[in-house]
């Protein structure tokens, strides 16, 4: 299925090859992309949509961006001790239980993409992409309660730091190919298959500590700078 959307990609992309000329783009490029994961190759935890703004710069066929994004993970649960402890009769002997808070949060992190693309074909609508993503843990998500009073037969921590469970700052890299879906002198849209290797940010896990995953981005840049015919 991934071979096919690939190739899906570079038929739209190629076929139209006329109709996407972009020598003239322009020397600065600014752009807004969303990227999401649809397939996990690995167990872990893994964002949901994420969002950027990136500033691409020309080099002639080699473009270097930097940007900035935000990544939201699906919600994360944890019980916190209340200090409470009540006693339960187990086979005619009192065994303590635990009365504990179920709290849930959504983990949060600020994402800095930097990247490498080289447009490859002479109508500059199909590009090569590597790049690399510096994630930094955000504490700014409200907290909610999901449960109150649960028995537990192990005392939690009473006081949970968000740093304890998530890691402060994660790494990913990224190999894809882009194409052109509609492109003019100052506009592109683009959709971008790629393959992605990244930390698991969670630090309370049985998995590997890496994750990969196939991903999907589209986006649309403005160009700057450049001659207009």
């Amino acid at each position: 299925m991934h071979v096919r959307l690939i190739v899906f990609f570079a038929a739209c992309s190629l076929s139209s090859g006329p109709l996407l000329g972009q020598k003239d783009f322009g020397k600065l490029a600014l752009g807004i992309e969303t990227s999401f994961d649809f397939a996990q190759y690995q167990a872990g935890t893994i964002p949901r949509l994420i969002p950027s703004i990136l500033v691409d710069v020309s080099l002639g066929r080699l473009w270097a961006g930097v940007g900035i994004g935000r990544e939201y993970y699906r919600p994360y649960q944890y019980y916190t001790w209340t200090g409470e402890i009540v006693e339960r009769l187990e086979g005619g002997r009192p065994t303590p239980y635990y009365v504990s808070t179920l709290r849930a949060f959504r983990p949060a992190y600020w994402t800095v993409p930097v990247r490498l693309q080289y447009r490859v074909h002479r109508c500059q609508c199909v590009y090569a992409h590597a790049g690399m993503y510096f994630d930094f843990f955000s504490d700014s998500p409200l907290e909610r309660i999901v449960f109150e009073g649960a028995v537990l037969r192990q005392a939690p921590l009473q006081q949970v730091r968000r740093d304890q469970l998530f890691l402060l700052r994660t790494r990913s890299y990224e190999l894809g190919v882009g194409f052109n879906l509609l492109a003019n002198d100052f506009l592109r849209l683009m959709a971008r298959p790629s393959i992605v290797v990244s930390e698991d940010p969670e630090i309370y896990t049985d998995g590997p500590g890496r994750i990969t995953t196939a991903r999907m981005t589209f986006s649309v840049q403005f160009g700057f700078f450049g001659k207009r015919r």
